[in-house]
């Protein structure tokens, strides 16, 4: 399905962050994207924490003449912003821009993420060879925005079973950098206790930002506390050649699902949305 640029545009949608870096990152994304699709209109926008906001975004392309908009949130897991904040400022938006929404799912659940991290990990454990089965004593904290919403933290704890069955590793102990426990200095104590001699530690983060940095601040800590233990901290996703991919791939699949006859505009996008999920 073509989309002419008078007519439709792709929305990314970033969580935005304190830190300007982080939303370097994910305009870099966008912009990348951008050049993917040349004969389509892209555009990026925040959540919240940095500009353009969703609002601002959503009026300019009206202002073009666009009239159907293909959202796909860029966030991970299906917490509060992506069930709720985001599809009711898109609603609000759609309604006094005349807008036609159509809104995608998060990014977490793709089997290609698992294999990003699975990547990520390889990079950081080095010649510890995780992905040879042989690296016996090493230890994967798998580290979580963290959510108030429930369901999202158990979605967490799903993608790092999947993650383990993969990635080669003795042990991948789950926790959160806030919000909800375990944190991250629990989980890395549980894991020396465990009896492993290495320890890499492994953001599910799309992006840098003011919880990277106080995750490598933990990670200097833990190690300072436990000398006799190997830490590592791996990179968060961001850059990997395959989140390009993710993206256009949840775009395809919306644009399939209208094609089959889902109904996307006004207020039941919502339910026809999280329907899925």
């Amino acid at each position: 399905m073509r989309m002419e640029n008078e007519q439709g545009a792709v929305l990314l949608i970033g969580h935005g962050s304190r830190d300007p870096e982080g939303n370097r990152e994910f305009s870099a994304l966008v912009e990348n994207l951008r050049h993917r699709w040349p004969d389509r209109t892209v555009a990026g926008a925040f959540l919240e924490m940095a500009e353009p906001g969703i609002p601002h975004v959503m009026e300019r392309l009206s202002a073009r003449g666009i009239r159907e908009v293909w959202a796909i949130p860029v966030i991970l897991l299906p917490a509060r912003h992506v069930r709720e904040e985001i599809p009711g400022i898109l609603a609000r938006s759609a309604r006094e821009w005349g807008v036609r929404v159509r809104y995608g799912r998060p990014l977490g659940l793709h089997p290609g993420v698992l294999d990003m991290l699975v990547d990520r990990l390889a990079e950081a454990a080095g010649e510890w060879e995780l992905s040879t089965g042989k690296a016996e004593g090493t230890a994967v904290v798998f580290v979580g925005r963290g959510s108030s919403n429930t369901e999202a933290n158990g979605q967490l704890y799903r993608v790092a079973r999947l993650f383990w069955e993969k990635c080669g590793a003795d042990w991948v102990e789950p926790c959160f950098v806030g919000v909800t426990y375990p944190d991250v200095p629990t989980a890395l104590r549980r894991a020396v206790l465990s009896g492993v001699r290495r320890v890499v530690v492994l953001p599910y983060l799309l992006f840098t930002g003011v919880l990277m940095k106080r995750l490598a601040g933990w990670v200097e800590e833990a190690q300072a506390e436990m000398p006799e233990v190997e830490f590592r901290l791996a990179r968060y996703l961001a850059g990997h050649p395959k989140l390009e991919d993710i993206v256009a791939g949840r775009l395809q699949e919306l644009m399939h699902e209208m094609a089959r006859g889902g109904d996307g505009d006004g207020e039941d996008f919502r339910r026809r949305v999280w329907a899925g999920q």
